[in-house]
């Protein structure tokens, strides 16, 4: 035992301490010296338990598993991101099914070659299998961090890479085939719904989310400040804060929008109920995403338009700003992008002909 009385014991006679020198199981010394206490059997008790609590420790790091480390560390997120995060992160996690019952420590470059085989097998992009590449070595981390485990595999993790991978073109509807859309919807709601989504280039979430208040009639505004998906298993509906911080943003409203939410809100002040908490389109309940597809889908099918996302509501309204001459600077604020580049890397090939307006300005000069 290695139970020591100190020469100098604290005020109220404190004076036996134990010291414990020992090795991790990657060799690594460690020097442990405990607080004083009263007594020799009491500095033997403790010592005897700090023991076994680094003998079960070293247990435990070298057993531990992704499974294990997953659901500690999807737990440890639910208070640091959006619930629909935590379903992406999820969705992500099932790339990785082959470690499930694999421990930390045993995992080798061999494994992880079976394992980006495995991913390959998947008709995914490779934006979504990178995902789960960005995943394990968040997994690594947090299991390098709070049980010791190994984090050597971490320099040889490589993302997938773009090789004959065709990228997917966006879609937009032009203002005529928009027109062409809206001329087949039949309900009025549906109608101003998918005018914000074209003409606002708001982003679904961000437009069930919209409540009255939300609405400065006198300032023809409405304030973009938070998002709302039906899409969490067990609750009807959250809310929560935007994509990003740019996100929140205040957009003048057309003339036209501006009369028809007046509309919309006549007919909620009707309900003996009402108030500016509820929801523009839904009133007390907000529209959900199937409903919302599915009206998509059935006013593109009667006005015999291709398929769209509804994101690519969005995709349009940039593609009219642009092509009105509008900037790309004003279109990322308008947007609400986190920053210029965003907008740059989306959008730039739409700006052609400002290229060739360039051009032709060399030319005269």
């Amino acid at each position: 035992m290695a139970v020591y009385e100190s020469k100098n014991p604290t005020k109220d006679g404190r004076k036996y301490f134990f010291r414990i020198k020992y090795k991790d199981i990657f060799g690594e010394t460690h020097d442990y010296t405990s607080p004083k206490f009263k007594n020799k059997r009491d500095a033997t008790e403790e010592e005897a338990k700090y023991r076994t609590k680094i003998s079960n420790k070293d247990t435990i790091t070298s057993s531990v598993t992704f499974n294990q480390i997953f659901n500690e560390y999807i737990n440890s997120k639910l208070n640091e991101v959006k619930p629909q995060s935590i379903i992406k992160i999820k969705q992500n996690y099932k790339l990785l099914k082959p470690l499930e019952n694999t421990k930390v420590n045993d995992f080798d470059l061999k494994k992880y070659d079976n394992l980006k085989k495995y991913i390959s097998g998947f008709d995914l992009s490779i934006n979504y299998k990178n995902k789960s590449i960005t995943l394990l070595k968040s997994l690594i981390s947090y299991s390098n961090k709070y049980y010791n485990t190994s984090d050597r595999m971490s320099k040889f993790i490589e993302k997938f890479k773009l090789v004959n991978e065709i990228k997917k073109e966006m879609d937009f509807f032009t203002l005529e085939e928009y027109k062409k859309f809206d001329s087949v919807i039949d309900e009025f709601d549906w109608h101003v719904f998918f005018e914000m989504l074209y003409y606002l280039g708001i982003r679904k979430g961000e437009c069930q989310a919209l409540t009255f208040k939300d609405i400065d009639f006198k300032k023809n505004t409405i304030s973009i400040k938070k998002t709302l998906t039906t899409k969490i298993r067990g609750q009807k509906w959250t809310i929560s804060a935007p994509k990003t911080k740019n996100s929140i943003r205040v957009l003048p409203l057309p003339k036209k929008l501006l009369e028809e939410l007046k509309i919309i809100q006549k007919r909620a002040y009707s309900y003996n109920n009402y108030n500016n908490d509820w929801f523009i389109f839904g009133f007390a309940v907000p529209f959900t995403e199937t409903t919302i597809k599915n009206k998509k889908d059935l006013y593109c099918k009667k006005a015999n338009l291709r398929q769209i996302r509804i994101h690519d509501f969005r995709h349009s309204c940039a593609s009219l700003l642009i092509n009105n001459g509008a900037s790309i600077m004003l279109v990322s604020k308008y947007l609400g992008h986190s920053n210029i580049t965003i907008t740059l890397n989306t959008y730039t090939h739409m700006y052609k002909s400002e290229l060739e307006n360039i051009s032709n300005l060399l030319d005269n000069l």
